[in-house]
């Protein structure tokens, strides 16, 4: 690709970007501590559950000495960049970190990262890297290093007690969500969403542990749709409502909605928020239904073909 041209040459501030090991933990970490630049993007994860996979890469500052010496004296590596792309589930994937720090030139570093990034992901089943640029910073860059805008993301607040009148549908049930769920539930993203906006069931697993309620919606006794919501500052975060789309029109978002809405309140919280795509029109209508308002505020979200 033409971009890749902007940072081919060599250069005496780093050696090459190589994929993290375990060994430059440490190093990582006191990066991202320091980092004029950093994105942060983990969800359920910590940065370092990622250190490893090949869209992990770091750009060390100075050459690796292989000495048996340095070996000896266990030299701690130190990095002027380090990038981690991961699909959750493939084929999509998203920029989990980034950090860049003061004295590396950042267009090409993060170029030259993101093009170890890509060569070792098309070895893959991803197609394609997303960017979501909570910060500012990276978007002077990301034309350069080719990626293009493509959606927005944009929070719906919410902070009423009064709901919509609560619809009967006979034989739907609503109940915590097991462990033993979780596949059915990845399955269930699946068919309801295009790959760049799914969740695995690893990940559903991790939230689960860290959910203020997570519920599924049970149609004579087939799970139907999830909703799954975590603690925020001042309230409560909609983080999903997943709904089977042979389901669409009978009313099990608004079901869930209304049994997470009394969990909320029983427990003292009104002030609720959520992020949806700002082309995804049916689930703002429903969010409107129940009282959220857009705030205004978006993020936009980049992609990269592979």
């Amino acid at each position: 690709m033409e971009f890749a041209n902007l940072w081919s040459k060599g250069s005496s501030y780093a050696t090459a970007a190589r994929v993290a090991t375990r060994s430059d933990t440490s190093g990582i970490m006191s990066l991202l501590r320091t980092a004029k630049y950093q994105h942060l993007h983990v969800d359920w994860y910590l940065p370092g559950d990622w250190i490893g996979v090949p869209g992990f890469v770091v750009m060390p500052k100075q050459a690796e000495v292989s000495s048996i010496s340095a070996k000896f004296l266990g030299t701690r590596p130190s990095f002027h960049g380090c990038l981690a792309v991961t699909p959750d589930p493939e084929p999509a994937s998203w920029v989990r970190v980034a950090a860049l720090d003061q004295q590396t030139p950042p267009l090409k570093t993060l170029g030259e990262m993101m093009e170890l990034v890509a060569d070792n992901l098309r070895e893959t089943a991803v197609s394609a890297i997303a960017w979501l640029t909570i910060q500012e910073w990276p978007m002077q860059y990301l034309s350069r290093i080719g990626f293009k805008k493509t959606n927005h993301i944009e929070t719906y607040i919410k902070e009423s007690s009064t709901l919509p009148p609560a619809r009967d549908i006979p034989d739907l049930s609503i109940r915590p969500v097991l462990e033993t769920d979780l596949e059915q539930l990845a399955s269930l993203e699946k068919k309801a969403f295009n790959p760049l906006w799914r969740h695995s069931a690893r990940g559903l697993g991790l939230a689960r542990h860290q959910a203020f309620s997570f519920d599924v919606a049970l149609l004579q006794g087939k799970i139907v749709g999830f909703q799954l919501s975590t603690p925020s500052e001042y309230g409560v975060h909609l983080v999903r409502l997943t709904v089977d789309p042979d389901t669409h029109g009978l009313g099990i978002g608004s079901a869930l909605l209304h049994h997470a809405f009394q969990q909320y309140h029983r427990r003292g919280k009104y002030r609720v928020t959520l992020n949806t795509q700002i082309d995804n029109e049916a689930s703002q209508r429903l969010y409107r239904k129940f009282g959220f308002f857009a705030s205004g505020q978006r993020f936009p979200v980049w992609l990269r073909r592979l």
